[in-house]
């Protein structure tokens, strides 16, 4: 059972849907630390009328505490259960494995757009599953005629999302390469380890829970492709959505981190390429935010980014090489933010940690991204994004 403020009263409530890429890192860690909680969609009337209005947002999940406090975003809420549920802990206790696994949440939050890909560019194969499964989460006992409208509706909004995403036909086999490679070296890593730092799951497996399960795991194509290719993977993602921590395949490894800070050659083979791939795009969405923060210099602390009641606001296009191609695509304000979250870490570090995360950045490639000074520091007010 899990320590801290235990839920043995009324549970906590996570709103969302097992379409939904976010909420499936959120079940995920829900359930390996044993919280007691309920789960409801967003169609459940007390998400309209109560928990909605008072996180200011729709954008699920979700989570409501037995007190009635809500907690929107996965990053907040992780950040809030966390400190309450301290055991088993999510997050890694040597400087490495933490700044490890923080890496990895914030690639696999942030940065997968294969997870988009494979769902909305393989209309044929995916369609039908994939809009009843989003029509079930509006309308649960809908006939398949009401499904496929609120389906279609789902379908046209994230089609409205291709320039953000900016995965182009000819980015298509950079896409499957980006996936095998993915596949690959979790197989090779799932092989000899449960999880990716040991015998415990940390805050970096339950973020590759929102694409591994949320999209990649379930919608017909790619889960095939996960299928066919690695089993083991398949059978990790099946296992993350189980309370127990240990799993049959590794009953007897020992439910700690792996020791003497140490990382598996392929997490930090998944590292390198995160950063290869995926770097560029954070150091450029820092240089548009240096630009925001110059022309709105005059803004107070706790105003919010955007003026248009967005709480994910975009600051533009950036253009950045990807698997000798080119691509251009919206940078988020939001992974700023969640970068920003590693970086105040690291800073506050004690030397000899310090150096030593030093060396991991050098062995991964991840110096420049870790030098990031981001120009204004950001929060969140109200569940939007604004200016500390």
């Amino acid at each position: 059972m899990a320590s801290g403020e235990e839920s043995n009263g009324a549970p906590y409530v996570l709103y969302g849907a097992y379409a939904s890429f976010y909420t499936a890192k959120t079940r995920s860690y829900l359930r390996k630390k044993n919280i007691r909680f309920i789960e409801r969609l967003p169609s459940h009337p007390r998400f309209r009328e109560v928990v909605s209005p008072a996180a200011r947002s729709r954008r699920i999940p979700i989570v409501e505490a037995p007190d009635g406090t809500v907690v929107q975003d996965t990053t907040e809420i992780f950040e809030h259960l966390e400190a309450r549920f301290p055991d088993p802990p999510a997050l890694p206790s040597g400087p490495r494995q933490r700044l490890a696994a923080y890496l990895v949440d914030l690639f696999a939050s942030e940065a997968l757009k294969i997870a988009w890909h494979y769902r909305w560019n393989f209309r044929e194969e995916n369609y039908l599953f994939v809009s009843r499964e989003f029509g079930r989460s509006f309308k649960p006992q809908g006939s398949d005629a009401e499904l496929d409208r609120y389906g279609e509706i789902i379908a046209r909004q994230m089609d409205s999302h291709r320039a953000r995403i900016g995965v182009t036909p000819d980015l298509y086999p950079a896409m499957d390469a980006i996936y095998f490679d993915l596949l690959d070296t979790l197989e090779a890593h799932f092989t000899t380890q449960p999880y990716l730092f040991g015998g415990l799951p940390s805050v970096g497996d339950f973020a590759l829970m929102g694409p591994l399960f949320g999209h990649l795991g379930r919608d017909p194509y790619p889960l095939h492709l996960m299928q066919r290719r690695t089993p083991r993977v398949f059978r990790w993602v099946e296992h993350m959505n189980t309370p127990e921590i240990a799993s049959p395949e590794f009953a007897d490894t020992p439910m700690t981190w792996l020791p003497g800070d140490a990382i598996a050659e392929p997490v930090v083979r998944l590292l390198r390429t995160f950063l290869e791939d995926h770097a560029a795009g954070f150091i450029a969405a820092a240089g548009l935010w240096r630009d925001w923060a110059a022309a709105h210099a005059d803004r107070p602390a706790g105003t919010p980014v955007s003026d248009a009641d967005q709480d994910q606001p975009s600051l533009g296009q950036v253009t950045v090489p990807l698997r000798g191609k080119t691509m251009i695509h919206g940078a988020s304000a939001h992974s700023l933010w969640l970068l920003q979250r590693t970086l105040r870490w690291l800073h506050a570090l004690p030397a000899a940690d310090r150096r030593a995360c030093d060396d991991l950045a050098g062995e991964i490639g991840a110096r420049d991204l870790l030098a990031i000074e981001l120009a204004r520091p950001l929060t969140r007010v109200g569940n939007r994004l604004a200016v500390a």
